[in-house]
């Protein structure tokens, strides 16, 4: 990780750790308070529809800015949704440079990313996270953060209740 900190500070560019996360109609059940003898129970309905997440966090190798960048959609990330995921901070920064951190997806390594990598190499450097290290990525603490406060014990009636929950999180992160 130092030498890709210390390369995107000989080029002036952000550094951008980038993650996915889902989440669905099923309650991410979180330990809770209760009256002595009434365990809570969640009521919810079953289902699997899903909503997935995309956050990005910039910050500068000094520093000195940082920000959040974040998407939510129904179902999963794909190559294609990814790619206009990642234009974004590219569009905020006025252009800057960006050295992207992230990890093995295989939207990640797909053919039509990596041509699309090719084309971009302008603005954007990729360097990979080791394989099953997910501690590496602060994004994960988002994810988690977000799963054991907004979502926690949610039991929406649609996915729409726990997008907005889901949002909500990601802009109390985004505004500290």
């Amino acid at each position: 990780m130092a030498t890709d900190k210390k390369g995107a500070r000989r080029r002036k560019s952000w550094i951008c750790f980038q993650d996915e996360s889902g989440f669905s109609l099923l309650p991410a059940v979180r330990a809770t308070w209760a009256p002595r003898g009434r365990t809570p129970v969640p009521r919810h309905r079953f289902g699997w529809t899903r909503m997935s997440m995309s956050a990005a966090l910039l910050y500068r190798p000094d520093g000195s800015q940082a920000s959040l960048v974040f998407q939510t959609k129904p179902g999963s990330y794909n190559t294609e949704s990814l790619i206009e995921f990642l234009t974004d901070p590219h569009d905020q920064l006025d252009g800057d440079p960006v050295t992207l951190i992230w990890d093995g997806l295989s939207a990640h390594r797909s053919k039509d990313m990596k041509a699309w990598l090719a084309t971009q190499r302008h603005w954007l450097r990729v360097e990979r996270l080791p394989a099953y290290a997910p501690e590496l990525n602060p994004v994960e603490q988002v994810w988690g953060n977000i799963k054991a406060t907004e979502l926690a014990n949610l039991c929406p009636e649609a996915i729409d209740e726990a997008d907005t929950a889901a949002r909500a999180g990601l802009n109390r992160i985004g505004s500290s």
